[in-house]
């Protein structure tokens, strides 16, 4: 089988798990009016998507270096599946909890066997471009999700939903080969990741890239969570707030490409530190206009900048990888992206709640600051430019 065709059939997969968690956005302010939450409990239920996730991700990666992508891909799009089924059926708060946390069950399974099969198939020469195809397959899905969240009555949405993941799990269990490499031939034998090469890989280019994903996926689902409910209380419809959060991805999906071909070419380290300092101003000039026509143009903006920090990332740990090492590797780096999704909006919340939405996006953006002025350091030894 074709390396492309896996590829798009793994971009696929993220596209649906993309989709899956960025459904409930547009129908957050109706959920959190009919059960009665406050700030604090809505972005305890948001986050509660990656509380899961932070316990599964690394036993999950290590599970795929030993038996492949194959059945890891087809069990998380299945349980994805019947996850929006259940969805659309529960009517109080701990079975729709309960959901929530299925849903990033299923996303352990898909992260952690998406990543490594692409950087396993992206040409060397070519990752940032190649592994753009992650990102752009789940920024597609967050263009997709709020649009289709702002359609129907209710909960209608999650059964339109569930047909696509059902699909792709009998796609994943046919197409996708245990092993491939990036000729379309099968891998070599895995070398086991010893301590002294997690330890030379925690120091430089995982640690970097768990930093830089952690204090994104905060500020991300923050915004996610936090945007809608206060769009909500000046009067912004439903549809309204999904064609924002579909702008939203479009953005994103338009410069990954660009920022994947930018970091190839420049260096990873680059459009991390300017997307981080970029980000840190925009997110909180975001929510001091919430009613100003500047709104529209400063989501763009922050988009943007959030993906120029987070694109590179992947590649960056791929650089420095061998056969063997990415279930794990990505493992860790899946874990800083649960621990993100899961504070950002739960403090996100609870200091909106507590002060102001404004302090709230000041806390968003002083780890971004912080991050982009330590990247530097964590990645001297590591060259400029990937080899």
């Amino acid at each position: 089988m074709s390396r492309w065709f896996v590829l798009a059939l793994a971009a696929a997969i993220m596209f649906a798990d993309s989709v899956g968690y960025t459904l409930i956005i547009p129908m957050l302010p109706s959920m959190a009016r009919e059960l009665g939450l406050t700030e604090t409990w809505a972005g305890i239920f948001y986050a509660s998507y990656g509380l899961i996730s932070l316990l599964l991700y690394l036993p999950f990666g290590y599970v795929v270096d030993r038996v492949g992508e194959r059945l890891w891909l087809t069990a998380g799009m299945l349980v994805l599946g019947l996850t929006a089924v259940a969805f659309s059926m529960a009517s109080s708060f701990w079975p729709l909890l309960l959901c929530r946390l299925a849903q990033g069950a299923a996303a352990s399974a898909t992260w952690a066997a998406t990543l490594p099969l692409a950087a396993r198939l992206a040409d060397k020469n070519q990752r940032g471009l190649e592994m753009s195809i992650v990102p752009i397959a789940f920024s597609l899905g967050a263009i997709g999700g709020p649009a289709l969240g702002s359609f129907g009555q209710a909960r209608e949405p999650f059964m339109y939903f569930a047909v696509l993941p059902c699909v792709l799990a009998v796609l994943a269990f046919f197409v996708i080969p245990d092993r491939m490499t990036a000729t379309g031939s099968p891998a070599e034998h895995d070398q086991p990741l010893s301590l002294a090469s997690l330890r030379q890989l925690l120091s430089s280019r995982l640690t970097s890239a768990c930093l830089v994903i952690l204090v994104t996926c905060a500020a991300l689902g923050a915004i996610e969570m936090l945007l809608p409910l206060q769009l909500a209380q000046i009067g912004w419809s439903r549809q309204e707030i999904g064609v924002l959060f579909t702008a939203w991805g479009a953005a994103a999906l338009i410069c990954q490409p660009l920022i994947g071909a930018w970091s190839d070419r420049r260096g990873r380290q680059e459009p991390m530190i300017l997307g981080l300092l970029a980000s840190a101003v925009l997110i909180p000039s975001l929510f001091l206009t919430l009613e100003s026509p500047g709104l529209f143009v400063l989501a763009l903006g922050a988009i943007i900048a959030l993906s120029a920090a987070l694109a590179p990332s992947m590649p960056l740990i791929a650089d420095g990888l061998s056969h063997g090492q990415a279930g794990k590797a990505f493992g860790f780096y899946n874990m800083a992206f649960s621990i993100g999704i899961v504070l950002g909006p739960w403090l996100g919340g609870y200091v909106t709640e507590q002060v102001h939405v404004f302090g709230a996006a000041l806390l968003l953006a002083v780890p971004l600051g912080l991050t982009a002025c330590a990247l530097p350091r964590f990645l001297a030894s590591v060259p400029l430019r990937p080899s």
